[in-house]
This record gives structure tokens, C-alpha cells and sequence, in this order.
């Protein structure tokens, strides 16, 4: 599994190359969805909590403006985005493992995969949760 990145930054290891990357040079599509720039986000910021130099919930912070920023607010990604910032807050103070961390959003993305065919107001662009549903290896919404 890709290393569990913001939600508890668990392993604090850089994540592994990105698509489309090749002999050290990246390619950048021309256009980077939201999930995508989430992404590369949490890798740069992961080498720092790796290095001491931001908490998890500093990090958790900053994406939770960038998310805001890129896609603005709804309900799936604010649902997602509270549990992976409280998570962040319980590992940084030692109340919960990686394991655990890990455990408890895997659940929360798998409630939303569960509800999401059910969902009467679906949000156009969850980028955060697609993002998390991304980093655990799970379907997409609606896949």
C-alpha cells in the first residue's frame, strides 16, 4: 500500500514516483486535476514531516486549504477531511499507531463508497476523498 501520507503520515516515507515520470525528469500533463495537485502536495510535504520539519496536523492543515482552494467545500470531502485531521491530531499526540490510523480512514472511505450510489446531492469534484481513495489503492466513487 502507498504510504499513508497525511491522514496519520504513518510511515513519513516519500511516496513513490509519480506517473509519467521517467529518468529523474518529471512530464507534466498540461492540466493537473485537483486530486492529482493534492497529491503532489502531500509527497513534498511528507519528506518534511519525514525530516521533523512540520507535525501531521500542519500538514493536514495545509492540504485542508489547498483542497478548499482548488474544489471549495462539500460534504463528502469536509466528512473525509475531518476524520483525517482528527487522525492527525491523535497520532501527533501518540493516542493512536499508524495501524490504527490507517484502519480508521480505510473504514471512512469505505462508508463513501458504499454511499456514494445512494447519494442524493453527489458533489461534482470530492478531490479530497478521491485523493485518499487514490492513496489506499481503493475504486473511485462510483466505480
Amino acid at each position: 500500500m502507498v504510504v499513508f501520507i497525511l491522514g496519520a503520515l504513518s510511515a513519513c516515507a516519500v511516496l513513490p514516483p509519480l506517473p509519467g515520470t521517467s529518468g529523474g525528469v518529471a512530464v507534466r500533463p498540461a492540466v493537473v486535476s485537483p486530486s492529482q495537485r493534492l497529491y503532489e502536495e502531500a509527497q513534498a510535504l511528507s519528506a518534511r514531516v519525514a525530516k521533523g520539519e512540520l507535525s501531521r496536523v500542519a500538514v493536514a492543515d495545509q492540504l485542508g486549504a489547498l483542497r478548499v482552494q482548488l474544489v471549495g467545500r462539500n460534504a463528502v470531502d469536509d466528512d473525509v477531511f475531518a476524520l483525517y485531521r482528527q487522525i492527525a491530531v491523535r497520532r501527533d499526540a501518540g493516542q493512536i499507531d499508524g495501524a490504527r490510523a490507517q484502519q480508521l480512514m480505510q473504514q471512512r472511505l469505505q462508508m463513501w463508497l458504499e454511499r456514494w450510489p445512494r447519494l442524493a446531492s453527489r458533489p461534482a469534484q470530492p478531490a479530497f476523498t478521491s485523493f485518499m481513495l487514490k492513496l489506499y489503492s481503493m475504486p473511485a466513487l462510483g466505480q
